[in-house]
């Protein structure tokens, strides 16, 4: 016997309401990450998950439990019967109780908004295309202005455990190679290196100047570089001098050697090298937590703070560098606006290839220049601002930062000496993994499609809510 609930419970479940099948892809996205982020959830695709009770009666539910009614609107939601219903009655119960907001609408296709169903014309749209995570991160903030209710059985335990039961671990694989880019960027350096001997004019300890014109490591007697010794006339110190410009030696060769430290001394040149270039070209620079710097974009670093680049598919797109958001603090009620900038930190690597890797930071202010001090703040904000930052945006930034770097030429140019320079391409080394993979849920939904009914729970949103720049889903 279904079970219905009581009018005396409180509100305190999200309904999603969508078009089944159509809109299913999204919905149980979304209600899978809303219930990771611990709210109670209310979709036909997940059910009994959190072990909640699983009604029949929709009407029911929106009229009695829930707390807020998530709309998926799309093409086939705004012209189909049963999310027309759903939505009309919402709205009916909306007006009865006076309850503010009580109806999202989460926007995922091209929809135009002239077409739109008049029961939702005058109502925020929360828009989730092109992307998902811009969306849910602008939901999660309205669910939480709006002190939506959590429930402590919605988990990330609850919602891998209902996975677990719904799909096999080898479901999805398919025996097909599959081609990836990673975040490593070959570098080619001249074929040769010197090692400078080194002296002083008066007795004393070898030691050169801590800055240099180019990249170089003392190594004791010898100062090893890829530049000429005529590069660091009367700039080594006031007492240090080359006594003997090296012999040119083979990097593949050094390299070659067994026992040898020269791989060591390799990534200390190109680790200064990176940084001597970001400082040239006058990038602001951050140190993070473990003395590692990274160089971030400040505001209006580039036009529009966004970097048109190649994507993927080969076509011109761009991605958003730096963007805000709006944080109200639930005490006070003041709102502050505070803004986050990508950076980029460069590893270099020599086994085994060279390379540097990149990887990605976020870093955040409250005027557009200056980090706050607070490392602990900054990794809170953080997690906050990248939970729903996808593979996608990660790897699309990367790119970004990297064309930029490239200054409008077709590679990046790193000066070794005034003859001497490394290049790196401005995308990354792609790998190939021997197995593909296909979401199960996107093969249950195919299979389900001929038997599904007119009626679905979903939704999703990106930027109703918040007047922030773009945040993931710029594109």
């Amino acid at each position: 016997m279904t079970e219905h609930p009581q009018a005396t419970q409180p509100r305190d479940t999200l309904l999603l309401s969508h078009a089944n099948p159509e809109d299913n892809e999204f919905t149980l996205w979304l209600a899978l990450q809303l219930a990771n982020e611990g709210y109670r959830v209310w979709c036909d695709l997940t059910k009994l998950l959190g072990g909640e009770v699983f009604w029949d009666d929709i009407e029911e539910v929106i009229k009695t439990r829930a707390v807020k009614v998530l709309y998926v609107l799309s093409r086939t939601s705004n012209a189909k019967d049963g999310p027309l219903k759903e939505l009309h009655f919402a709205q009916g119960v909306a007006k009865k109780e006076k309850l503010k907001d009580f109806v999202i609408p989460l926007h995922i296709d091209d929809l135009p908004h002239g077409d739109t169903t008049i029961e939702i014309t005058r109502i925020n749209t929360v828009p989730c295309a092109p992307s998902w995570g811009a969306g849910l991160a602008k939901l999660l903030e309205k669910l939480e202005e709006d002190k939506v209710p959590k429930d402590p059985k919605f988990n990330r335990t609850a919602v891998n455990e209902w996975w677990r039961t719904q799909f096999s671990a080898e479901q999805g694989l398919r025996k097909e190679p599959e081609e990836y880019l990673s975040n490593w960027f070959p570098i080619t350096l001249p074929t040769h290196i010197y090692f400078h001997s080194l002296s002083r004019k008066s007795i004393g300890v070898l030691e050169v100047a801590p800055t240099l014109p180019y990249p170089a490591v003392q190594d004791g007697m010898f100062l090893i570089t890829f530049a000429e010794a005529s590069d660091f006339d009367g700039k080594l110190g006031p007492e240090m001098y080359i006594t003997k410009a090296g012999d040119p030696l083979e990097v593949a060769g050094l390299l070659a050697e067994p026992k040898s430290t020269f791989g060591k001394h390799l990534f200390q040149l190109l680790r200064v090298a990176w940084e001597q270039m970001l400082a040239e070209r006058k990038l602001p620079v951050y140190e993070l937590a473990n003395k590692v710097k990274c160089f971030y974009f400040p505001k209006d670093r580039v036009p529009n703070d966004k970097v048109f680049f190649t994507g993927v598919d080969g076509e011109r797109t761009y991605r958003a560098m730096v963007g805000y958001s709006t944080r109200t603090n639930p005490t006070t009620g003041v709102s502050v606006k505070r803004l986050w900038h990508y950076a980029v930190q460069a590893r270099p690597l020599v086994h085994p290839m060279l390379a540097y890797i990149f990887k990605s930071h976020v870093l955040f202010t409250n005027d557009g220049t200056t980090i706050w001090e607070s490392k602990k703040k900054l990794a809170s904000a953080r997690r906050s601002q990248c939970k729903s930052w996808w593979n996608d945006e990660w790897r699309d930034r990367t790119l970004a930062a990297a064309t930029y770097l490239c200054d409008g030429a077709d590679k990046i140019t790193v000066k070794l000496g005034s003859k001497a320079s490394l290049s790196i391409p401005p995308t990354p080394l792609p790998f190939c993994s021997p197995v593909s993979y296909t979401d199960p849920q996107l093969l249950r939904f195919s299979e389900d499609d001929e038997t599904a009914d007119d009626y679905g729970r979903d939704s999703r949103d990106d930027d109703a809510f918040e007047d922030g720049a773009p945040e993931g889903g710029e594109q």
